[in-house]
């Protein structure tokens, strides 16, 4: 089971509300940004992800 905890507490509280969408990785999230945050490497997030999730290659 996968889990994920974001902390909001430093967003105002009317930046988010009910069902807002979190972007992990992605055009704001780098994957080296997510691995520096992470104290590790963009490979190790990448290989830790499973193969559960799709992959897109460009």
């Amino acid at each position: 089971m996968d889990s994920i905890i974001v902390d909001i507490s430093d967003l105002p509280a009317e930046r988010l509300t009910l069902g807002s969408l979190v972007e992990v990785l992605g055009p704001n999230q780098t994957l080296d940004d997510f691995a520096r945050d992470a104290g590790t490497i963009s490979y190790e997030i990448l290989s830790g992800l499973g193969h559960r999730y799709q992959r897109h290659y460009r």
